[in-house]
């Protein structure tokens, strides 16, 4: 019995030094975060401030963004604007200058319609003009000329060509003049056209119609390469 008292005696005693100790690391936790409390704030006012610069910059920005969209036009560079070693299709008759985007996927129209956002699309796996065949243009038509420059509708005035017309591809440094040889309306079906297979140098630009901007067929403007100059 007795050693039962004293075992119950340092048991407590044990106890009770614990719960001491574990109180005073509960006042120092409790006194740091008085202290570095202040400080979590920091972040929060710092995003809050960014967010607030960033509305202030938006809202500053958006005329610009208006501008910017307001002055798209189909002549967009001149042979002094442009990069010598880019992509780009001019045709004079129809004031047409436009950048044209290499290697886009006629299969799905998600990637075109997006290619147009930036100019005039090159078909994947068709010829560049550096190359014998093919080299495949496409974009969009509408019948409606006042609507082209907001839905990007760079081939609209394309029904004005007829043949003997001069087309020229700046590609890589190099100036490529062609003149329209063959006009063909085609249905949408005829993907065999769809190639940039040929035993000389030409340029295949299609379109919508006719009428422009129907869906009931194709017009397919060929024209062959008639000279090259190197401008860089």
């Amino acid at each position: 019995m007795k050693k039962l008292n004293i075992i119950l005696k340092i048991s407590f005693g044990f106890a009770l030094v614990s719960f001491m100790f574990f109180a005073l690391s509960l006042l120092e936790v409790k006194t740091k975060a008085q202290i570095f409390a202040p400080n979590t704030f920091v972040p929060s006012e710092g995003l809050k401030e960014e967010k607030e610069a960033k509305s202030i910059l938006d809202s500053l920005a958006e005329p610009y963004l208006s501008d910017a969209n307001s002055t798209k036009t189909f002549s967009e560079f001149t042979e002094d604007s442009i990069d010598p070693n880019g992509f780009y299709l001019r045709i004079d008759k129809i004031d047409l200058f436009k950048a044209i985007v290499q290697d886009v996927d006629p299969r799905y129209k998600d990637e075109y319609v997006e290619s147009w956002n930036k100019g005039v699309s090159h078909g994947k796996f068709t010829a560049t003009p550096d190359q014998i065949g093919i080299t495949y243009l496409f974009s969009h038509a509408v019948s409606n000329s006042r609507n082209a420059l907001d839905e990007n509708a760079w081939f609209t005035h394309m029904d004005d060509l007829t043949e003997g017309d001069e087309v020229i591809i700046y590609y890589k440094g190099t100036k490529y003049t062609y003149e329209v040889s063959e006009i063909h309306i085609v249905t949408p079906e005829a993907t065999g056209f769809y190639t940039g297979v040929a035993p000389v140098q030409k340029v295949r630009m299609q379109f919508c119609g006719p009428p422009t901007g129907s869906l009931a067929s194709r017009t397919l403007v060929d024209a062959l390469l008639i000279s090259e100059e190197v401008i860089l």
